[in-house]
């Protein structure tokens, strides 16, 4: 009220207010305005929660949905799938290796020669020690494989004169280095299909050194005149 009893609503709407007598009648009225105030908490409460759901509107149960079913196929391809075995290791074996044929330490090969015009196995034909002589052809050697000879029959050791490449009719030359030695010392076998000089590259005249047992000690190719082969002739009288 102002100074003289008049209204001082300064411009406010007018508003009927109305003042009990007793401040009871007001509790339905302060109940009321609780649950309101108590459903609006609610609601605010909610769509704080659900907000990141509805940020990408009507895609958002897709999204959440494939994200679901891609969790669970991981699960199920990590308990399904078969796990790897356990890793071998190669052993390598310790005991004694059988080389092949051609290398030192290896056996004859298991082609036949022509000797006495028969065809016979390498293995049958050079069963002692001694050394195999492979002479190509146009060797021009007669003195070296000569030499040979000579150091083979001190050690008493058997020989083999190799017609590489040649048969009966055209293997005069090393028929002749044969005949020039002492009997039964140097035999010569032909050798058409390169079975010898094939297996032990042979290079020139080659030199195979063959044990007692067969087995090969060593090749010498592309010998020369004046080479002393002693200290190989040697060890061929022993197995090993």
């Amino acid at each position: 009220m102002g100074l003289h009893g008049d209204h001082d609503d300064y411009g406010l709407p007018k508003v009927d207010v109305v003042v009990p007598d007793d401040a009871r009648e007001l509790d339905r009225d302060v109940i009321a305005y609780r649950r309101e105030q108590r459903q609006r908490r609610r609601r605010e409460r909610w769509q704080r929660i659900g907000r990141p759901f509805t940020r990408y509107g009507i895609a958002a149960p897709f999204i959440a949905s494939a994200v679901l079913v891609a969790l669970i196929s991981g699960v199920l391809m990590t308990v399904i799938s078969p796990r790897p075995g356990p890793r071998t290791i190669q052993v390598p074996p310790t005991g004694p290796q059988r080389l092949r044929p051609g290398d030192v330490g290896g056996g004859l090969p298991a082609g036949n020669v022509i000797y006495r015009h028969k065809s016979v196995p390498v293995t049958e034909l050079i069963n002692v020690a001694g050394v195999v002589l492979v002479v190509p052809r146009e060797c021009g050697c007669d003195a070296v494989v000569q030499g040979i000879i000579r150091q083979a029959g001190a050690q008493r050791l058997q020989v083999w004169l190799i017609a590489d490449d040649r048969a009966d009719k055209d293997d005069g030359d090393v028929a002749r280095l044969a005949d020039g030695a002492a009997p039964g010392t140097a035999l010569l076998a032909d050798d058409p299909g390169r079975v010898l000089s094939s297996t032990y590259k042979a290079s020139g005249l080659t030199a195979v050194l063959v044990r007692t047992d067969r087995i090969v000690r060593k090749i010498l190719r592309g010998l020369q005149t004046g080479r002393d082969l002693t200290a190989d002739l040697r060890p061929l009288q022993t197995p090993s």
